[in-house]
């Protein structure tokens, strides 16, 4: 059997450990089930991370890489395009939290705050937190443009994404239901509109 370099080693244990983490919780899983899952033993594992809640950051981290980059491609050249380049960045965040993966994760964080406080401080700081900070860095360009006008681009960026997104994710976890692209979509225009008014130049 072929060695598997670092990168791929490290790929299929984060790939393993998504699976595990939200099918047994985090508290319950271990690094042998990971291990089993991922065909590589624990000492490999143990080499490329140093704890369990290293894992789950490395799993948060990976994805964030992946999704928040994107938002410097949102370039908004006149105030009448903010409005709809607004809706397609949160409308492009969304599946972050309101997917089917997205929801699992948020009961995972859930059910476990009390048994491992440190997951679910490592879990928001290496996804909500880092989204707010992105979309916050996001707004005060705009605002450097002339677009908008912020006190706090950071704080305006988590109120504008629980106005988007907080009552949907509790509808979702009550339900059980991912909401439709449509329903997401009215939401966040809803959202957009509102917010926009408020931070007017």
């Amino acid at each position: 059997m072929a060695r598997r370099d670092e990168a791929e080693l490290r790929e299929a244990i984060l790939d393993a450990a998504r699976g595990v983490f939200l099918t047994e919780g985090f508290a319950a899983a271990s690094v042998g089930a990971i291990a089993r899952t991922a065909g590589v033993s624990t000492k490999t594992i143990y080499r490329l991370f140093e704890t369990k809640t290293d894992i789950l950051v490395a799993v948060i981290s990976g994805f964030m890489e992946m999704m928040l980059p994107g938002l410097d491609e949102y370039v908004v050249g006149r105030r009448e395009e903010l409005e709809p380049v607004l809706n397609r960045i949160l409308n492009g965040l969304a599946p972050l939290g309101l997917s089917e993966g997205g929801l699992a994760a948020n009961r995972l964080a859930t059910t476990e705050v009390m048994r491992v406080p440190e997951m679910v401080a490592a879990f928001y700081r290496e996804g909500h937190e880092k989204i707010v900070a992105a979309l916050g860095r996001w707004l005060a360009r705009q605002q450097e443009a002339g677009h908008i006008r912020l006190a706090d681009p950071a704080q305006a960026a988590a109120m504008l994404l629980s106005m988007a997104y907080a009552d949907l994710t509790r509808r979702a976890t009550i339900s059980g239901e991912a909401p439709t692209p449509d329903a997401i979509a009215r939401w966040v225009a809803q959202a957009v509109a509102v917010f926009l008014r408020g931070v007017a130049a």
